[in-house]
């Protein structure tokens, strides 16, 4: 049975979240605590799925909860929750956790959280994943230049300055942003030659996704060894979903989730080339198996959960998305469309799942995805032209 453990050191709120959650006690193991050392106590005896802790107890509060938890169990999905005013008080503690949330929270949004927790997961967790995963010497830690820029963006008083600064101490990454930006897929009316230009053109949450992005493709660079497999092949078709995903919502949040679960969808590829393994040679369960690497690697990483659910995912949302259109369905389509329209080495085109879709209503804008995804592949094509 799924575990999960509560820390609260006010007893009204933790009856009033026990009471929450009293419908799913036949599927989940919850266990409750005031205490974050006693919780950490019970942890050691019991491995645990998800932990939910408060930010603000005594004498071990929530930031020394999720550090332990991180050290101990860093499988373990870690989520907070935070009555303090302010962002700055509660920033160490937001890093540490996979997903923060504000006291007082909608009780739905709290169990739909937990639940994308537990399927990331149970999705990570198969034993030929495992097996797999145990064939890397270690799981690499979060990309530091990614790490930096988040904690610098969550600092109201930083700019552009900084966040240049430390983009431009890494080499490769800043050769790799300002390639990037110069792409066709940002169209730039005129040419971008320094990292502070590319972020005052793309804002800073997107060239932080980019950064992601580049810094995982330096990380796994042994992958660039393997006979058939292209690293630069793989960003760039992570480039081409995130771009085609972006295109299919207006909301501003929602669409940087989409570019990031687009540039990171198919991470599992490349981290299991890295130790000499591929699709090919997994067989029908390369992709499900690929996927659920990636999302082993993300949920360690403390990316958001509706990221790390597409990237598991991708291949069969309906598991994921069963009755709303969201960063999982969106990867799915985008994936498709990237592999009908340019499928060149990475095993041609996959299946759609246009049953799924129609039962959530957006069957009719396929099409207009498709035009959409044709009209980035040859802008494409017409840049290297």
């Amino acid at each position: 049975m799924k575990r999960l453990v509560v820390i609260d050191d006010e007893p009204l709120v933790l009856d009033a979240i026990r009471r929450q959650f009293r419908s799913k006690q036949k599927d989940w193991d919850a266990h409750f605590f005031l205490k974050g050392e006693d919780a950490l106590a019970f942890m050691v005896e019991h491995p645990t799925d998800v932990v939910m802790t408060d930010l603000n107890m005594a004498p071990v509060d929530g930031e020394a909860v999720l550090r332990a938890v991180q050290e101990r169990s860093p499988g373990t999905v870690r989520l907070m929750l935070s009555g303090a005013a302010g962002v700055k008080s509660a920033l160490p503690a937001a890093l540490l956790a996979h997903q923060s949330f504000s006291k007082p929270c909608d009780p739905l949004e709290l169990r739909l959280a937990i639940e994308r927790a537990f399927r990331a997961r149970s999705a990570s967790g198969t034993p030929q994943m495992q097996a797999l995963v145990g064939s890397l010497e270690s799981l690499p830690s979060v990309p530091e230049t990614y790490t930096r820029l988040t904690r610098v963006m969550n600092d109201p008083d930083a700019g552009l300055n900084e966040v240049a600064e430390i983009i431009e101490g890494d080499a490769a990454i800043s050769t790799k942003l300002i390639q990037l930006v110069n792409s066709s897929m940002f169209a730039v009316a005129q040419r971008v030659d320094s990292v502070r230009d590319a972020a005052s053109y793309l804002g800073m949450n997107l060239v932080r996704m980019l950064v992601l992005s580049a810094e995982v493709h330096e990380r796994f660079s042994p992958a660039a060894l393997q006979p058939g497999f292209s690293l630069e092949r793989e960003q760039a078709h992570g480039s081409l979903v995130a771009n085609i995903a972006r295109e299919m919502t207006d909301d501003r949040e929602l669409s940087d989730r989409f570019f990031l679960a687009g540039l990171l969808h198919d991470v599992g590829r490349v981290v299991l080339a890295s130790v000499g393994v591929s699709d090919d040679e997994l067989g029908v369960e390369g992709p499900v198996l690929h996927a659920s690497v990636g999302a082993h690697l993300l949920t360690l990483w403390g990316i958001p959960l509706s990221v790390v659910d597409a990237v598991g995912h991708h291949h069969d949302p309906a598991a994921a998305e069963p009755g709303e259109f969201g960063v999982v369905t969106a990867i799915h389509v985008a994936d498709v469309l990237a592999h009908e329209l340019s499928p060149e080495g990475r095993g041609g085109a996959k299946v759609m799942d246009e049953d799924h879709l129609r039962r959530l209503g957006v069957i009719g804008r396929v099409e207009e995805w498709r035009a959409a995804a044709r009209q980035l592949v040859g802008s494409e094509g017409a840049e290297a032209a």
